[in-house]
């Protein structure tokens, strides 16, 4: 890879634009003092991607821009082209040729450009990056930073060392990591913000979760002892219904034995007896019944009441959660209108950004057009400008014609005025004659026609003969004679008096094209003028728009990320809500079937209350007929009045069990009702607990242990356990991000440990193959001495310093500051050589650096540089003839007009032929 060319417009005291074309070798720009031949040095820093304008002798950034002189007027730009050949790929583009602009513009926008195609500095940077080529790299060398080599800080000498070893791409990338190391700081500390509240507010969550498991094992376990219990009780009532049953039968044998001893009494008895049994027995079923209805209807009551406490139970949970439900809608409504701004306020914005493009790209393009317009107009005024200065000489030779073709016209009227002198009076006398001969005429045609008008026609015949008109003719032709003498000078086409006036012809073409040209010229630069303002008027827009599109930008990241948040709290939101309604309907379907159940009872207790009214009137006129038959029994039983007290005991006996048999039957079925309907349990299905009649005491004692525990635990929320496993996953979720980030920053650790193992690796290596190049090139430039570098702190090997220690021969060890101008500026030498034996650079530009050596030291310098410069391509700006001699081509640099540098190139092998062709 080699350097082919530069091309400057409006750089510095470069105004036109100026081609400098590189050959491989040495080349060497000359030229007075203040003509600008640094400023090709600093050309190439800049387009290199120099950002302090100090490093190329400047104030401000603008002052690389042509600022005009006396005779020009400023540039609105600058422009630095490098041309690059690129056949060995040692740049990471596929191209063979790779072609590097930079661009500034009055109002302080800049254009990096790569074969043509807009870049960032950033990438130009990284192009070069550890090829030796660089606004930092050793590819510039100039006084300054030779003395920066050898300055008193040791850490100065550092930049060359790490180009040289290949490690400012891994600075670069070690930078890069510490950057991400940061940003991934930054998000580990948000996260774990964010992590603790999940944290507080899932530690919560876990509290009223494991409260609520209490609560639900608590109400397992009153629900286990609850069945325990009512089976227990249904198994003791059926052993009771089983005894009555059992006594029952007994006391009815007893009653039939009683009851056929007294039938022997008295047949009579035996209807009314009969009728009496029978009422009784009718009276028994509905006293039965109606004792069975209002055990019913104090269960329906009590069932009625439980379930509208549990209504009034559910209904207040679905107000709790209602009002809640209508929180979080409220805020998912609130966050949703905000989404709907942040969506629509991202929507104005990415209008605004493509506006703000599209509006830039318009900008450009005519900014663009507007520079094209500015360089045709300066071409054509150029090309005006050099139509004038030909026009113009032609002018002056053309006048020059005519003062020669108006000095022959004069002669010739002059030898024509002589050559007449003599015949003037020959010509006078001939113009005399021909008078005469009119007169005469004259007066003969008068005597003719008066001759005529008398009738003397013979008279008028004579006298017409008389007049001479051969001889009037031939006067008048030899007077004709004497005129066509000038005739043929002043109207002959071929003459010179028309030569003078075809001269005069071109003369007025090519002043009115002068002045037609002057003219465009004006208007050309008025129009260049007007371009300028108008360019000057876009840049202004440019940076107005690009101040916009920057903050339009983040403001639209802003949205972006604040979209992003709303969107997850949207969706939490709404997986509460739909919590909320699906607890909402579980405790509406609860409240429905309460309430069902209910209805269903208040039917039943309606139609109880309408059977037990009937029944109250029926049994009332069955005692009313019972007491007729008594009475009548009552005197047939008088004989019989112990059997008749024995039977009415049993009878009242045996309606006392029934009764008892009755409420059993009656607490039995509300048992299984109950197991039913809470539990969905049939008895039958219970007869496999292992319970006695023993443990029920201790079942009741231990459900009501429970029942006080569920007391205490207060209000319960049945959410919480989903509400906590939601909050779990979400915890879970950001510890797993918090490892991954957590992951990363190691990996980045390791990635920085990686980058500093390889550049030390590298860099002690490139060290010590330096150090001992530059020891071998100090004694050939020294023709002696001793010199060698140094780490100033080995166990810190990327940042340490860098000491040169050097003795000259025959002098004692010197510290460096000690040096002479010249030595100095050898031992800088011998270490950019040194560098360059380990990594060479492409090219190498070298300003004045050879300005404090004296003839001996040039020699070495100049041998020097013969041998690297087989590698290398070298560029030197010297006032030294030695080192001009060893040019391969010359540029030499001057101002013929003042302030603007002009470039004059020399090739030595075509300049050395020519003057051996003149020798031959």
């Amino acid at each position: 890879m080699f350097l082919k060319s530069m091309e400057m417009f409006g750089f510095k005291s470069f105004a036109d634009r100026t081609l400098v074309e590189f050959e491989p070798g040495i080349t060497v720009v000359v030229g007075p003092n203040g003509c600008g031949k640094s400023n090709i040095v600093d050309a190439i820093k800049w387009v290199l991607g120099e950002k302090q304008a100090r490093n190329i002798r400047g104030q401000t950034m603008e002052d690389v821009i042509f600022s005009g002189t006396d005779l020009r007027k400023p540039l609105s730009l600058a422009e630095v082209s490098m041309t690059l050949d690129n056949g060995g790929r040692v740049l990471e583009i596929e191209s063979d040729s790779v072609t590097v602009t930079r661009r500034i513009f009055r109002d302080g926008e800049s254009e990096y450009l790569i074969n043509k195609s807009p870049v960032r500095l950033k990438d130009i940077e990284k192009l070069f990056m550890d090829t030796g080529i660089g606004k930092s790299a050793y590819s510039v060398m100039e006084q300054g930073k030779m003395d920066l080599i050898l300055s008193t800080k040791a850490e100065d000498r550092r930049y060359i060392f790490e180009e040289a070893a290949g490690i400012s791409r891994y600075k670069l990338q070690k930078r890069e990591s510490l950057r991400k190391l940061k940003d991934t700081s930054e998000n580990l500390n948000r996260l774990n913000d964010v992590i603790k509240e999940i944290e507080r507010e899932k530690d919560l969550k876990a509290k009223q979760s494991e409260k609520t498991k209490e609560y639900l094992k608590h109400r397992s376990d009153q629900i286990e002892l609850d069945i325990k219990m009512n089976y227990l009780k249904f198994v003791d009532l059926q052993r009771k219904q089983d005894k009555i049953q059992f006594d029952l039968e007994k006391l009815k044998k007893d009653k039939d034995v009683i009851s056929e001893r007294v039938s022997s009494i008295s047949q009579q008895n035996e209807k009314d007896e009969k009728r009496k049994n029978d009422l009784q027995h009718q009276l028994f079923e509905d006293e039965k019944k109606m004792h069975a209805y209002k055990i019913r209807v104090e269960d329906i009551d009590q069932k009625t009441e439980k379930n509208k406490n549990q209504i009034v139970e559910q209904e207040n949970r679905v107000k709790i959660i209602e009002k809640k439900k209508i929180e979080r809608e409220e805020t998912l409504n609130r966050l949703v209108d905000e989404k709907a701004t942040a969506e629509k306020n991202g929507i104005e914005k990415q209008k605004k950004i493509i506006e703000d493009k599209e509006r830039l790209g318009n900008l450009f393009e005519t900014r663009t057009k507007k520079l094209e317009n500015i360089r045709k107009y300066r071409d054509q005024i150029e090309s005006h400008k050099n139509d004038i200065v030909d026009k113009e000489a032609k002018l002056i030779n053309l006048r020059n014609s005519l003062e020669e073709v108006v000095k022959r016209l004069v002669d010739a009227i002059d030898q024509r005025k002589a050559e007449l002198q003599d015949s003037e009076y020959e010509r006078q006398n001939v113009r005399d004659e021909i008078h005469n001969s009119l007169r005469e005429m004259d007066d003969i045609l008068n005597r003719v026609l008066r001759d005529i008008k008398n009738g003397m026609t013979d008279e008028a015949v004579r006298l017409l003969t008389e007049i001479d008109v051969i001889k009037l003719n031939d006067n008048v032709s030899k007077f004709e004679s004497y005129e066509d003498g000038f005739r043929s000078i002043l109207f002959d086409k071929t003459g010179i008096h028309a030569e003078k006036e075809n001269i005069d012809i071109k003369i007025k073409r090519k002043v009115t094209a002068i002045d037609e040209y002057r003219s465009e010229i004006s208007m050309f630069e008025e129009r260049i003028e007007d371009e300028q303002k108008e360019l000057e008027t876009i840049n202004e827009m440019v940076t107005l728009i690009e101040k916009e599109l920057s903050k339009n930008e983040t403001e639209g990241e802003w949205i972006e990320k604040h979209l992003y948040s709303l969107n997850g709290q949207i969706g939490d939101i709404k997986k509460q809500i739909d919590n909320y309604l699906e607890d909402t309907e579980r405790s509406d379907k609860i409240i429905l079937g309460l309430k069902k159940e209910i209805e269903g009872w208040e039917e039943r207790l309606l139609e109880f209350n309408e059977r037990s009214e009937s029944l109250f009137d029926t049994i009332n006129q069955l005692k009313e007929k019972r007491e007729e038959l008594e009475k009548k029994v009552d005197e047939r039983k008088t004989s019989t009045k112990k059997d008749q007290e024995d039977f009415n005991r049993l009878v009242e006996r045996i309606s006392a069990f029934d009764k008892s048999l009755v409420e059993i039957i009656f607490k039995k079925n509300n048992i299984e009702d109950y197991l039913w309907t809470e539990y969905e349990k049939k008895v039958s299905s219970l007869k496999k607990l292992s319970v006695d009649e023993t443990q029920l005491q201790g079942f009741l004692d231990e459900f009501n242990v429970v029942k006080q525990k569920i007391q205490q635990l207060g209000p319960i929320n049945n959410l919480a356990i989903e509400e906590f496993k939601d909050l779990k996953k979400r915890f879970e979720y950001y510890v797993e991000q918090k490892t991954d980030i957590e992951k990363a920053r190691s990996d980045i650790f390791s990635v920085i440990e990686d980058i500093n193992k390889t550049s030390i690796d590298m860099f002690v290596s490139t060290f010590k193959q330096i150090q001992k190049n530059f020891s071998e090139i100090f004694k050939q430039l020294f023709e002696g001495g001793e010199a060698e570098l140094e780490l100033v702190d080995i166990d810190n090997v990327l940042e340490s310093g860098i000491d040169i220690m050097v003795r000259p021969p025959g002098k004692k060890a010197k510290n460096i500051n000690l040096l002479s101008g010249g030595e100095r500026a050898l031992t800088a030498t011998a270490l950019l050589f040194a560098t360059y034996m380990v990594r060479p650079s492409p090219f190498c530009f070298l300003d004045e650096i050879d300005a404090p050596l004296d003839e001996e030291n040039i020699g070495r310098f100049i041998r020097m540089m013969k041998e690297f410069s087989k590698s290398t391509q070298f560029v030197i700006v010297s006032h030294n003839k030695k080192t001009m001699s060893i040019g391969e081509c010359i540029y030499g640099v001057t101002m013929e007009e003042p302030g603007a540098s002009k470039i004059i190139s020399l090739r030595m092998e075509g300049a050395k032929k020519e003057v051996e062709a003149k020798l031959d």
